[in-house]
């Protein structure tokens, strides 16, 4: 299953409630330990013994899959960023369903990993920061920004546009990181060590998400700085 932006919009759940360490946002913490790593991890262990290990894998998938589904239900995100979403989810759920067998299917979602890292890099080539975008929609939501400041076309700035694109390859630099780790792990391991790959891309998406955070926060103040200025 893919990390797609869903470890990022927790990190900034986690500042539209003010800390990590509220109570609101600890469940979010939790959450998203459990149904992404905790119960495919549990699945794989338990199932792997009894299944063939293509069908442990795809089990695996199932808590991540209904857990981000019901996320973007209870939040109603019909905007860009909830659409990139629901659809880098289906995308690597029908990858995997049609791997046909578990280490294809490992080889197919890390390719699929670099399909999108290359995407948002297009998307900087094309001069339309996927960044953005995202920005867009989370500003509106955690108020970062003031309310006449919130249109994407005023976010369209030559000035602005620089940090916007930086904010963009994180994103793909995220990507391609997840994919050359689970290479490397697989490369050595191989099956064996999905397990440790649910581990490593648990903690490289928390790791990236808490930078795009920090970067997106300092963003913030620069088109703050622009727009009142």
């Amino acid at each position: 299953m893919l990390c797609g932006p869903v470890h990022t919009y927790t990190v900034y759940e986690h500042e539209r409630k003010g800390t990590c360490l509220t109570k609101g946002s600890g469940k979010l913490v939790v959450f998203d330990l459990a149904f992404y790593a905790v119960m495919p991890y549990a699945i794989w262990m338990i199932t792997r013994h009894s299944l063939s290990d293509y069908h442990a894998l795809l089990l695996s998938t199932v808590p991540g899959f209904v857990y981000t589904i019901g996320r973007f239900a209870k939040e109603r995100s019909w905007n860009v960023t909830g659409i990139f979403l629901i659809a880098a989810l289906l995308i690597g759920t029908t990858v995997d369903l049609l791997s046909g067998d578990a280490e294809t299917m490992i080889l197919n979602n890390i390719r699929t990993l670099l399909v999108f890292g290359v995407f948002f890099l297009a998307t900087m080539l094309a001069k339309r920061p996927m960044a953005l975008y995202f920005f867009a929609d989370t500003a509106r939501v955690l108020g970062w920004l003031p309310e006449h400041a919130r249109g994407r076309e005023r976010l369209r700035d030559e000035e602005l546009m620089p940090y916007f694109q930086g904010l963009t390859f994180l994103f793909a630099l995220r990507y391609v990181a997840i994919a050359i780790v689970k290479l490397a792990l697989f490369s050595i391991h191989g099956v064996e060590g999905y397990a440790l790959l649910i581990w490593w891309r648990v903690a490289l998406s928390w790791g990236f998400g808490a930078l795009i955070l920090l970067a997106s926060l300092y963003v913030a103040g620069r088109v703050r700085k622009r727009i009142e200025g």
